[in-house]
């Protein structure tokens, strides 16, 4: 049951006083009933709702109590009444002036009494209602403010405290804060960085590097991107994951960026890039000024040639001479996956997109972002995955499998095959539109045999790689038999059959050096059986053409006087020239040599 409201009547006349009091009671209302200003104060401190006041009174006057009424903070707030006969207008401006909020004229109307006093009461308890919200605002604020407070301030320890390199940035992509691991690591003051942009603090490169994805984050999208950083001489590969920061509306304020140092810290050397001047032969010369050219550019490189002669590290030679060399470099080869996996790991897939895909996986395409990414052997691309990237060139977005939202993508395109495109276009096997679009600066890569020049300096850089890959304290030496020996032989495998040969023989060697005899090669080229049937032939050079004719000769007179020794056995030539069957009878074919 609601409680009644407590009005306080004051009256010096006890006759109205009793008859208000009365018809107070009558409407549901508690009376507190003083005959003069002293008691009426007093009264006020045990608690009322509303106040109805006589304007006339000997000891003070209702103008004189109405003001210290509302003079006092405890009471400031309690509805007046001023019960008056007073009709004038300066009376009525006083009693105002005085606090009252409403006047009622004396004899006084029930009906009158009841509407005054209920609105001035919905008055007070609607003026409560609010005192009463804003105080619980007020508390609520209080509370957020203090837990924002914490939460910034953990915020701030975390954020100064981590190894990882953090930053936030704002709309206009200008730096609003960097923590302690990031000025360490770009060796800069927070003062130097903060409100400046990337182009202030890294220079045009690496802003025309990140300014586009950044620009794409703040459209809503989350990127993870690797950088190389080239610091000292040495190079840190760094992880960065940017993401954009919303305010309490939803609307996008700026950028976060999280990066993690991923660099194998044994093998912190900067790579060597390939120089043209490095390498003796033409051929090789020609390609690396090629490929010097277009890497100044974004446009799509297809590079053609044999089967191990080199396309991948050409392709990394393209990524390191291009602004992009800062960026990662993957490469998928899409003939040795099946074709149900090469979409998912070139465009990546959502959970549930087929049996066992429980997780999201970013494909290649995504991980090189700002980088380059290479397909190998794109003749072996399936028809149904040709169109997909056709559309991925065209417009540079993709949809996950399984997904449904297009994915931008920054990253540089190259394709490598040792298949004849065209022919595969006639026999449809590949779309005409794609190998258009691949076609754009196409780069034939020299086999070995048209580079032979260039085999020394092979043999030398192919040495030290394997001996730090097998673990080897020192590089052996290659004596100038062996040098003579690999120089001799046409390379049907090119670079990779000669990494493969000297894997080989550095196992069997004695780690010092490698013979002949480790390459399992013969050291001259002649041949023996009994005394009485030698053979040996001379070769003049002042008739011998060119060199290329020369080993050509050499080579068919090898291969034609094994079968004679060996009396038409391709095995026992094979194993009298040190070869494999197989490249003895592809040595044969390439000669037009029958038995």
């Amino acid at each position: 049951m609601e409680t009644p409201k407590r009005i306080l009547v004051v009256d010096d006349d006890r006759n109205n006083l009793d008859l208000l009091g009365y018809r107070l009671e009558s409407l549901g209302y508690e009376p507190k009933l003083a005959d003069n200003c002293a008691e009426a104060l007093a009264k006020l401190e045990s608690g009322v709702d509303l106040v109805l006041l006589d304007a006339v009174m000997p000891d003070m006057d209702g103008f004189q109590l109405a003001k210290v009424i509302r003079d006092d903070p405890r009471f400031s707030d309690i509805p007046i009444i001023m019960v008056t006969i007073l009709s004038g207008k300066g009376d009525r401006l006083r009693a105002v002036e005085s606090g009252a909020n409403d006047f009622i004229a004396k004899p006084i109307d029930v009906l009158e009494l009841q509407v005054r006093t209920a609105a001035l009461l919905r008055m007070k308890e609607a003026q409560d209602a609010v005192k009463r919200h804003r105080a619980e605002l007020e508390t609520e604020v209080e509370r957020r403010t203090a837990a924002l407070s914490e939460s910034e301030a953990r915020f701030r320890t975390v954020f100064e405290a981590a190894q990882d390199y953090m930053f936030v940035k704002d709309n206009e992509l200008r730096y609003t804060h960097v923590n302690a691991a990031m000025t360490k690591a770009v060796n800069a003051e927070e003062s130097s960085i903060i409100g400046k942009t990337d182009e202030d603090v890294f220079g045009d490169d690496y802003a025309r590097q990140v300014t586009d994805l950044e620009y794409r984050v703040l459209r809503g999208q989350a990127i993870e991107t690797e950088h190389t950083l080239t610091c000292g001489g040495l190079e840190t590969n760094v992880s960065f994951m940017r993401f954009p920061m919303r305010g309490a509306d939803g609307r996008i304020t700026g950028i976060c960026g999280i990066g993690r140092d991923i660099t194998d810290r044994s093998q912190r050397e900067s790579k060597p890039r390939a120089e043209a001047e490095r390498y003796p032969s033409p051929a090789m010369r020609d390609t690396l000024e090629q490929i010097c050219l277009v890497a100044k550019t974004d446009s799509i490189v297809l590079f053609l040639g044999e089967s191990g002669s080199g396309k991948d590290y050409l392709a990394r030679c393209l990524h390191q001479y291009s602004h992009r060399a800062s960026g990662p470099f993957f490469a998928i080869n899409c003939a040795a996956l099946a074709p149900e996996l090469v979409e998912s790991e070139l465009f990546g897939h959502e959970p549930g997109a087929f049996t066992g895909s429980q997780r999201r996986k970013r494909g290649l395409l995504e991980l090189a972002e700002g980088g380059t990414l290479l397909l190998n052997e794109i003749g072996e691309l399936p028809i149904r995955l040709q169109s997909k990237l056709l559309t991925f060139l065209d417009t540079q977005s993709f949809v996950r499998v399984g997904g449904e939202r297009d994915i931008s993508v920054n990253a540089r395109m190259a394709a490598a095959t040792n298949r004849e495109l065209k022919k595969e276009v006639e026999l449809g096997t590949f779309r005409e539109d794609l190998f258009y679009r691949l076609n754009v600066f196409s780069i034939r890569v020299p086999s070995l045999r048209e580079r032979v020049e260039d085999l020394p300096l092979l043999v030398y850089e192919l040495v030290a790689a394997l001996t730090k890959k097998m673990g080897l304290s020192n590089v052996p030496t290659v004596e100038m038999t062996a040098i003579d020996a690999l120089t001799g032989y046409t390379w049907p495998g090119n670079v990779r059959e000669l990494s493969n040969l000297l894997e080989r023989a550095l196992i069997i060697s004695d780690k010092k050096r490698i013979t002949v005899r480790d390459l399992g090669m013969p050291a001259k080229m002649e041949f023996k059986r009994t005394h009485e049937n030698d053979i040996s032939f001379v070769v003049s050079l002042s008739e011998a053409g060119s060199l290329h004719d020369l080993l050509l000769e050499t080579k068919r007179r090898c291969v034609t006087e094994g079968l004679k020794v060996s009396r038409g056995s391709i095995k026992g030539a094979a194993h009298l020239l040190g070869i494999s069957r197989d490249s003895f009878v592809h040595h044969m074919k390439s000669l037009g040599i029958r038995k």
